[in-house]
């Protein structure tokens, strides 16, 4: 699937009030080998859990079984680094919001960096 092709299945996420970027990552956005397309909606705000998964549900209901809806504030931060490392941004809405959420997420990634790659060490060493 073209990428154009992908920007007009998801025209119907642009008119979510909630959802201020749509972000494409994983294998797709890196031009390996893909079994489905990672898409990655940001939302204006935080919402409950709740209500986060109803937006992804709902959108994995609308669109092709193809992509993988995930909502960026509900992924773990290292996760929410590497979309923000690797990822195309699709469509913005408000690039101030986008902004201050990555700055966040950089921030937040800062302070728990030295404990997860602590963690990744000790499991490349566990014997």
């Amino acid at each position: 699937m073209k990428l154009e092709e992908i920007k007009n299945k998801l025209n119907i996420v642009k008119k979510d009030k909630r959802v201020i970027a749509v972000l494409i990552f994983g294998s797709y956005a890196r031009k390996e080998y893909f079994r489905d397309i990672d898409i990655c909606l940001m939302l204006d705000k935080e919402y409950s859990l709740k209500e986060m998964t109803a937006i992804a549900i709902k959108y994995s209901g609308e669109l092709p079984d193809i992509f993988d809806i995930k909502i960026f504030q509900k992924l773990p931060v290292y996760i929410r680094k590497k979309i923000l490392e690797e990822g195309q941004v699709l469509f913005c809405k408000n690039e101030d919001v986008l902004y201050e959420i990555a700055n966040q997420t950089l921030k937040e990634f800062e302070f728990y960096k030295k404990i997860y790659y602590t963690y990744l060490d000790a499991v490349a060493h566990e014997k």
